[in-house]
């Protein structure tokens, strides 16, 4: 009886002490992660600033100046941390952790629009000089300037929300 007894104690013992262990390093990922993103965020946050740069260089030399220049965006920006490391949180209903998802996803669906650009303007930059060009160039134009909008508006909300989210990141 008393062996029988010892060994549901240490399986007990163990058991709990594992699950303490665990909540422990549970904690540690989440705090590492937070911390990293919140490098991570600062950098895009610099991205987004540079390519608002870009588009609204773009844009103004097109209001102001009629002049139609193709710029080439790059079309993902560098999201290594939260790619690889979201999946090895233990929880992910925390109210911080859902806001940097929710970045995330707007961050996701800029880079679908950023690439729709870069299409049109390599569309735009193959186009020659020929009737033909000048024929398929107005509503490729205009797509790509409803684009370089589109991007312009998403980018002027993702830096506030940026710098909402650094705000709230550890150090």
């Amino acid at each position: 009886m008393l062996p029988a007894t010892l060994v549901v104690l240490g399986a007990v013992l163990g058991f709990v002490a594992g699950q303490i262990k665990d909540y422990f390093d549970s904690r540690r990922v989440k705090k590492s992660f937070l911390k990293a993103i919140r490098i991570e965020v600062s950098t895009l946050r610099k991205h987004l600033e540079g390519t608002l740069r870009d588009v609204t260089e773009v844009l103004d030399d097109f209001r102001q100046k009629g002049v139609r220049k193709a710029l080439h965006l790059s079309p993902k920006f560098q999201t290594g941390v939260y790619s690889s490391q979201l999946a090895r949180l233990r929880d992910v209903s925390d109210s911080l952790i859902l806001d940097i998802i929710r970045f995330y996803d707007q961050l996701s669906n800029l880079e679908i629009v950023k690439a729709h650009v870069s299409a049109r303007s390599f569309e735009l930059s193959a186009l020659t000089g020929s009737y033909e060009g000048l024929e398929k160039e107005n509503p490729i134009a205009s797509d790509y300037m409803s684009s370089l909008e589109e991007v312009n508006k998403r980018i002027n909300q993702l830096i506030p929300a940026a710098d909402t989210l650094i705000s709230k990141l550890p150090q």
